[in-house]
C-alpha cells in the first residue's frame, strides 16, 4: 500500500510539472503542449507474496501537434507557417525545427531566432543593408538597396514538412527527428509574413487538471498516512504478543 501510493505520488508531481511548464508558456510564439503520458507497471511478486505492486511510470510525454492561432503583428520578420512545416534554425547538434517565426537580424546582418542562426537553403542567411524587405509565401527573402527600386534576392528559408509525429521536443524547446539527421527542404511550405503563431496551450484546461492532480497528490499522501498507522498498529500486536 505505502509503496503503490508513493508510487503515485510521485508520478503526480511530474505531471504537475507538465502542466506548470505548460502554463508557463501559454504566451510563448509557436510554443507546443507537452502531453503527460503514464504507464501502469506491475511489479513481479517475490517467491509466495501476491502480486500487489503496481508502479506508475512517467513515459516520454510526446506533444500536442494542434496548431495554435495566427496573430497579426505587422512585422516584416514576424513569420506563420500555414497549415504543416517548421522553420529550421542552426544548433551546436545540428539542425533544429520550430514554428516559432519571431526572427531578428543582429549586428551583423544575420538573421536569427530566439539566439540561434536561421537556415536557409544556401546556408545560414546574413541579409545586407536594405531599405525595404519582403517576404515571399515560399520563404525567399527580398530587398530593395537603394533608391533605384531593385529588388533583390537575398536568400531563402529552409522550410520542412516532416511527419510531425515522428518528432520529438529537446531540452531546447526545439523540435528533431528521431535520428538528428537534417531533413530535406519542402516546397508544399507557405509562410505568411506580418504574423506570428500563438501557443496551443488551453490555459482554462491545463488548470483544471492542475487542480484535479493536487486532489490526486492528497489522496495519496492520506494512503500513506493510512498504511503508516495500519504498520503501526502491526507492530504493536507483535509487541504484545
Amino acid at each position: 500500500m505505502l509503496y503503490t501510493a508513493a508510487s503515485g505520488a510521485s508520478r503526480v508531481m511530474e505531471a504537475q510539472a507538465i502542466r506548470a511548464n505548460n502554463l508557463a508558456n501559454a504566451d510563448t510564439t509557436g510554443f507546443k503542449a507537452d502531453l503527460e503520458r503514464v504507464n501502469a507497471k506491475v511489479i513481479a511478486p517475490i517467491g509466495d507474496s501476491l502480486q500487489t505492486r503496481v508502479l506508475a511510470q512517467t513515459q516520454g510525454s510526446g506533444f500536442s501537434r494542434q496548431s495554435g492561432t495566427l496573430n497579426p503583428t505587422g512585422r516584416t520578420l514576424d513569420l506563420a507557417i500555414n497549415n504543416a512545416g517548421l522553420f529550421s534554425v542552426m544548433t551546436a547538434e545540428g539542425e533544429g525545427y520550430t514554428r516559432a517565426g519571431a526572427m531578428t537580424a543582429d549586428a551583423t546582418g544575420q538573421l536569427t531566432l530566439d539566439g540561434r542562426p536561421v537556415a536557409g537553403l544556401a546556408g545560414p542567411i546574413v541579409l545586407p543593408e536594405y531599405r525595404e524587405l519582403f517576404i515571399g509565401d515560399d520563404g525567399r527573402i527580398n530587398i530593395i538597396a537603394d533608391a533605384d527600386g531593385v529588388i533583390e534576392e537575398v536568400g531563402q528559408l529552409k522550410l520542412v514538412n516532416p511527419d510531425i509525429a515522428l518528432m520529438s521536443k529537446g531540452l531546447d524547446g526545439l523540435l528533431y527527428p528521431q535520428d538528428r539527421q537534417p531533413l530535406p527542404a519542402s516546397e508544399e511550405v507557405t509562410v505568411s509574413s506580418g504574423f506570428l503563431e500563438a501557443s496551443n496551450v488551453q490555459a482554462v484546461g491545463e488548470l483544471i487538471a492542475a487542480m484535479d492532480l493536487s486532489r490526486q497528490f492528497e489522496v495519496q499522501v492520506k494512503l500513506m498516512k493510512s498504511a503508516e498507522k495500519l504498520a503501526e498498529a502491526g507492530n504493536r500486536l507483535l509487541r504484545d504478543a
